[in-house]
Order: C-alpha cells, then sequence, then structure tokens
C-alpha cells in the first residue's frame, strides 16, 4: 500500500472515529468542498487532504497518531478492511458525511 493509500486510510478512520470531536462543522464544510473539487485520484486527495490538516494541529495530531500506530504494529491499515474498501473519493466523501452526522449530533 502506498503512502497515499495509507494516508487517505488513515484520515478515513479518523473521520470514522465517532469519539472524536476533532472536527468542527466548519472544518467539515471545508473537506466537502475540498474534495468535491478534486479528481478521484488517490494522490491527488492524499496531497490536498495533507495540505488540509496541515493547518489544523489537533486533526494532524491525530492523523500522525493514527499513521505511527499503524507503522509501529507493522501492520497496514488497508489489512483490515477487505479489498472492495480501498481509498477513493467515494470512500472519502462518505466519511465525511457520517462524520458530518456525527458533528450535527454533538451540538
Amino acid at each position: 500500500m502506498s503512502f497515499d493509500e495509507q494516508n487517505l486510510e488513515a484520515f478515513i478512520e479518523l473521520l470514522n472515529d465517532k469519539r472524536s470531536r476533532l472536527f468542527t462543522p466548519q472544518d467539515i464544510a471545508s473537506l466537502t468542498k475540498l474534495i468535491d473539487s478534486l479528481p478521484d485520484d488517490i494522490e491527488k486527495l492524499s496531497v490536498a487532504i495533507a495540505a488540509w490538516y496541515e493547518k489544523r494541529p489537533k486533526i494532524l495530531d491525530a492523523q500522525l497518531d493514527i499513521l505511527n500506530n499503524h507503522l509501529s504494529s507493522g501492520s497496514n491499515l488497508g489489512d483490515v478492511n477487505s479489498s472492495e474498501s480501498q481509498p477513493n473519493k467515494q470512500a472519502l466523501q462518505k466519511a465525511i458525511q457520517q462524520s458530518s452526522a456525527s458533528v450535527t449530533s454533538q451540538i
């Protein structure tokens, strides 16, 4: 699995973490707009997501924690998921929508 795939998988995992209160409604809105404007290309999505979360220290730290945990355990993020759930634009959009519902319910 490439770094771009691992980065997207980790970010999707972070979005799907129901305990996470890292994302604000504004974060979700800006993420939705960003992802909608990009092609379904793993590398471009990964680069854009990385640029986005680098401006948000708490999200950056959580993202790096997920990546480091998987690297230190020697497992690929994709090992947990079936091969059908490769990271892509649709999976990212679905995770953002689910996170949006979670953020809305926390308010």
